[in-house]
């Protein structure tokens, strides 16, 4: 996640009224001058790409007109006329690394950083501004039709993204990957610039009231990232604005597409970096502009100077000329951030506090001192800078420097007796000498105290409230017994609580812990209320697309603990991808039936297991070390490397060869001495063992905790709540690369729970400087990310896969068989599906359980047809719906012109009878208006038959489409054997007895169709016994289930056989078993082999084969067979002049 200062692009876009963009990247040399700081009082300042206009004007002041569109906007058609090389690699031919690295430098040349690489899309950091990102540009992928060509861009893969997240209901991630200064943070922070405004409607409609709190999620998203940046990032010798942290946010949206809220995830702060940097870098932003971009009274109140020089934390370091930073603008950006994410006027300044805390205590010097007994001590040099420090946190100078020059530790217990009293265990080597016991007083030297101890009485106040919250801490209830046992004399104790001095390095060294403790929990403090500010405030059931900007690898002169951490992560993010791109692309293949041909790469999996492993990894053997202690840690922790991992091949130390070097060789000189080298994916690294265990370790010592938890600053006290004295427990916290190691490992199962979307940058030279291009870093590059290899597997493979399932209900309205729903299997279907559609079918191909789409314009036609298929199913429900209104109108006011018309026909006849017709004959008005309400109760109950008759016909039919309906999803099984049919209404009895029987004719002709020849030869065979011997033959039932062989006894295999057949012309054997033949004259069963053939039948004899009798077929005229369970069978043939029976008994 190091920028580069530059993303993939850099030129300032204006999205909308309230936004603009700016490209990522600071120009080459001198771009960013005075004149492009802007009036505070009609613009606020703008960086990274976010600038919110002054609520007191609603024009822009103009002032920053240098910085956002000096580069000259590009139309959206021009794109297509710059078009330089092959911007998608799939059609670059020859596909190898040379003619990919050659086409990358060709578009390069021509400032088209973006090529597409299947399913990847490669920016190269072009470390100027660009006419990209123009407000043309924008709309013009936001709005662009779904089979439109438009070339490779960051807009053009984040729209991909956000349109799956919100037509297909699938939560995305982008993942942003490269060396540092690669241009990552950058491109991470364009993709959230869009996705956040893509969703909103045309500008106009963002002024509209009920899209303020959208607005207001919106700025504070964006706000968010050039605060942590502030706090996060820092000048390397590889990247002007390198992230020395991980950052991966989640970004929840509506069912309209619109931000409501996100949640920021961060990862290891390079703390170290407050107290140490190499020369040439830099110390974290915030700590320059803080001093260059703060006024008078702010500084004032923070005790602070404008002079870098005259603080040690930045002196060092200070670079001579830092064109790509402007600190004096980037600290009214801070600022902004911190008023648009809600953070209150008294927030800023305590943060500011505790920011310039750390610069002063670095400042803080000791001179060594001598105690009584020699040992070393140390005293504060200067002591303004000190109570500044307590003025800033609110704290007790004396506390302070008791807690930065002395140690509280707990001794080992005291024995009654002197004389079996072992001598004291020697101070611990990170404290000095021992200057106090809170236990026995005078009665400690008995114990064998040294000389150096002084009386408990002789503490200072401060120094005994100390012992006794850190005892309180410690859960420790031996400083009752032991004070108690001081008032009496007695020398029995179960332990001591000592305070040793420090010595002036290790006072020093207590100092830069808690200077890093400090700014590191401040930082995690700013994500958690960074948070706070971006929640989604309404519960429900969102989607969420991530966006992971991580660090980038780094190799350096002299790499640590904090170099070894951040290429870890590394290693698990290439592994993912590689496995996202590589290997479940080709496993998937493989497993679904597809013809396919592997493709070789780089498995980086052995190296993250070398580091991972449990019990047996690195990060194991340090957190064991870690628990041990001791002096010689780090030593230690090189040497049993070197037993527990020497034999791998990717691991190397000096006293253990690399796996592949002669065993004879004595050591290997090419590493140097305690270091180690590991093999990574992106190359050999060799990290220095110095400080490993310390930086895992990570603790701060207890006295510390105590003096940050009663200062009166009001952070500190969330900052530091270990320092608590009510806490009651004190659990271990897990080492820092533990920590890293489960972090991580919940990213990676964060991010294979998401679509992914890749984004592979790549730096163009080591100078951060434009227009230059190194064929040989871009080509190692090229190489460890396997892009070549990435665009070898989708070239081959195909752009899209898919389940049947959720393709058929994605796409089935698009065919009239499976609109508005298929009952059938789901590939069935997908396939009746696509033989509705106007595409050719070498564009798909059928797996096992998916359905693979060859290309990407496949894909976006199948979208097109689905879009136009809506609106047409949208139209139709909107005249439904329509016609539905009208019509219900229509009914009211017919119903409403009845009753007034016959109301006032009533008036009307009324005054017409009364005057005219029935004037002076009440008689016959009576009967006029008795006829009447008869004729009206006539027409009433002829309109209530009508009705009866209209309900009971579409009753009728309810029932039938309800029988219909019902037996289409409860039929029957498909066998020809079930007898099982659904039941069926008195008045649907004829029709459900048709349907039955065309139900059974319809499953037979199936069964039938299922059939090979040799099944349909068997069923003939079956057909024509059923016909013969059904209800006719009492055994018939027991043979139906076993099929008709024939040939029983394998005559046919016969060698003596075959040469009588051919003399009788007996080839063709119908039948051959052994049976036994009745004999006419004894009516004894002989057994005798039975031969029918299709000339003749034959009896020979079972073992010789000798013909005994061969009656040719023709004179066979009738067969008997008993009706019982005797299997006997009975066969008449014609004699010259007689006729012959022949009576068997077929066993």
């Amino acid at each position: 996640m190091s920028s580069g200062g530059v993303p993939s692009a850099a030129a300032t876009v204006r999205l909308s009224s309230p936004l603009q963009i700016r490209a990522p990247g600071p120009p080459s040399s001198g771009a960013i001058k005075k004149a492009d700081v802007r009036r505070a009082d009609c613009c606020d300042y703008v960086k990274h790409g976010v600038c919110v206009r002054s609520q007191s004007s609603s024009q822009c002041c103009g002032q920053h007109g240098s910085r956002g569109h000096s580069a000259r906007r590009a139309p959206p058609l021009a794109i297509h006329e710059q078009e330089v090389g092959v911007a998608d690699t799939l059609q670059l031919e020859p596909l190898t690394e040379e003619a990919f690295v050659a086409n990358l430098q060709q578009r390069f040349k021509r400032d088209l950083i973006y090529t597409s690489a299947g399913d990847v899309l490669v920016s190269v950091n072009p470390y100027k501004k660009l006419a990209l990102y123009s407000l043309d540009v924008v709309e013009a992928y936001r709005n662009r039709p779904i089979l439109s060509h438009l070339p490779p861009h960051i807009f053009a893969l984040a729209d991909k993204a956000h349109w799956n997240l919100r037509e297909r209901n699938e939560e995305q991630c982008v993942v942003v990957s490269g060396e540092s200064g690669s241009g990552k943070t950058e491109a991470a922070r364009i993709v959230l610039q869009y996705v956040t405004v893509a969703g909103s409607g045309p500008s106009g409609a963002q002024q509209d009231p009920a899209l303020a709190p959208i607005k207001l999620i919106r700025d504070r998203l964006l706000q968010a990232g050039p605060l942590l940046e502030a706090f996060g990032n820092a000048k390397t010798h590889k990247n002007d604005n390198s992230s020395r942290f991980g950052k991966y946010l989640d970004v929840e949206f509506d069912f309209k597409g619109d931000p409501v809220g996100g949640t920021f995830t961060s990862y290891l702060l390079e703390k170290s970096r407050v107290t140490r940097q190499l020369a040439g870098e830099r110390n974290f932003h915030i700590f320059y502009q803080l001093l260059t971009g703060a006024d008078i009274q702010l500084l004032k109140s923070l005790k602070l100077h404008r002079n870098i020089d005259n603080y040690a934390f930045l002196r060092p370091s200070r670079p001579l000329s830092m064109e790509t930073i402007d600190d004096k603008r980037d600290f009214q950006v801070t600022k902004k951030a911190l008023e648009t994410l809600g953070f209150s006027a008294e927030d800023v300044v305590q943060i500011f506090k505790v920011v310039a805390s750390v610069l002063k205590l670095g400042n803080i010097g000791f001179t060594p001192t001598s105690n009584i007994d020699g040992t070393e001590g140390c005293t504060v040099t200067n002591d303004y800078e000190l109570f500044e420090v307590c003025g800033l946190l609110g704290t007790n100078p004396m506390e302070l420097t008791s807690a930065l020059t002395q140690r509280t530790i707990l001794a080992g217990p005291v024995l009654d007796s002197p004389s079996t009293n072992p001598a004291p265990p020697p101070p611990p080597p990170s404290c000095g000498s021992l200057r106090g016991v809170k236990s026995g007083g005078c009665s400690s030297s008995a114990a064998g105290t040294p000389p150096s101890f002084v009386p408990s009485s002789s503490m200072s106040s401060t120094a005994s409230r100390d012992v006794y919250e850190v005892c309180e801490m410690l859960q420790h209830s031996t400083l009752a017994r032991l004070t108690l046992a001081d008032e009496r004399g007695s020398t029995s104790t179960a332990g001591e609580l000592v305070v040793a001095d420090l010595s002036a390095s290790e006072a020093t060294a207590s100092r830069d812990i808690l200077c890093r403790a400090l700014y590191s929990r401040l930082f995690a403090w700013l994500v958690k209320q960074v948070n706070d500010a971006t929640r989604v405030r309404k519960y429900g059931k969102r989607k969420v697309l991530g966006i992971l900007d991580i660090y980038g690898f780094e190799v350096f002169e002299q790499n640590g603990f904090e170099q070894f951490i951040i290429n870890f992560c590394n290693e698990k993010l290439q592994q993912a991808v590689a496995d996202c791109t590589l290997r479940q692309r080709q496993e998937e293949m493989l497993r679904e039936g597809i013809e396919w041909t592997p493709v070789d790469f780089f498995n980086n999996t052995p190296v993250c297991e070398l580091i991972e492993k449990n019990n047996h990894g690195i990060l194991a053997v340090l957190d064991e070390e870690s628990q041990r202690g001791g002096p010689g840690g780090d030593e230690s922790f090189l040497a049993r490397l070197c037993h527990t991992c020497g034999s791998s091949a990717y691991f190397e130390t000096r006293n253990c060869a690399p796996h592949s070097a002669p065993s004879d060789l004595p050591c290997n000189t090419s590493v140097p001495p305690n270091c180690f080298r590991l093999r990574h994916y992106a190359g050999t690294v060799t990290y220095g063992v110095t400080g490993f265990v310390d930086k895992n370790n990570d603790t701060l010592p207890l006295d510390l905790s105590l003096a940050m938890f009663r200062c009166e600053h009001p952070l500190l006290k969330n900052l530091f709540p270990e320092g608590n004295p009510k806490r009651t427990t004190l659990k271990r916290a897990a080492s820092a690369g533990t920590q890293f190691k489960i972090s991580v490992g919940a990213l990676m199962g964060n991010l294979q729970s998401k679509t992914p979307h890749f984004v592979r940058c790549i730096k163009p030279n080591e100078l951060k400087q434009p227009r230059i291009f190194e064929n040989a870093l871009v080509q190692h590059q090229v190489r460890y990310l396997c892009l070549v290899q990435t665009i070898k597997v989708r070239k081959s493979s195909f752009a899209h896969s898919e389940s049947y399932e959720s393709f058929l209900h994605r796409y089935k309205m698009l065919s009239p068989h499976t609109w508005p729903s298929w009952r059938g299997s789901a590939v069935e279907g997908a396939s009746y599906l696509l033989r509705d559609l106007p595409l050719s079918s070498p564009h798909f191909a059928f797996g096992r359980t998916r359905i693979f789409v060859r290309g990407e314009r496949t894909v976006a036609e199948l979208e097109e047809f689905r879009r136009q298929r809506l609106e047409d199913l949208a139209a139709l429900v909107q005249k439904m719906w329509r016609g539905y209104r009208c019509r219900q109108r229509y009914i009211l006011m017919r119903q409403s012109q009845i009753v007034i018309a016959s109301a006032w026909r009533s008036w009307r006849e009324w005054q017409i009878g009364k005057t005219r017709l029935f004037k002076g004959k009440k008689n016959l008005f009576c009967l006029y208006r008795v006829a009447r309400e008869e004729y009206r109760e006539l027409k009433r109950r002829k309109q209530i038959e009508w009705a009866v008759q209209v309900i009971q016909t579409h009753y009728l039919q309810w029932r039938r489409r309800q029988f219909l309906q019902r037996l289409c999803v409860s039929l029957p099984s498909e066998s020809p054997m079930c007898r099982e049919w659904p039941a069926a209404a008195k008045r649907l009895s004829d029709t459900s007895l048709l349907l039955r029987r065309i139900h059974h004719k319809w499953r037979c002709h199936k069964y039938r169709l299922k059939f090979d020849q040799t099944a349909r030869n068997r069923m003939r065979e079956k057909v024509t016994a059923s016909i013969i011997f059904r209800d006719r033959k009492a055994s018939y039932p027991r043979s139906v289930s076993h099929p008709f062989l024939g040939d029983y006894v394998r005559l046919r295999q016969n060698v003596q056989w075959k040469k009588i057949c051919v003399e009788t012309n007996d080839q063709y054997v119908v039948f051959a078993d052994i049976i036994n033949k009745i004999t006419r004259s004894s009516g004894k069963f002989v057994p005798i082999l039975f031969v029918l053939s299709t000339s003749s039948m034959l009896i020979l004899d079972q073992r010789t084969l000798q013909i005994k009798y061969r009656v040719p077929a023709a004179d066979i005229y009738r067969l008997s067979l008993s009706p019982y369970l005797d299997d006997v069978a009975i066969f008449h043939i014609k004699a010259v002049s007689l006729s012959i029976e022949f009576i068997f008994f077929f066993l």
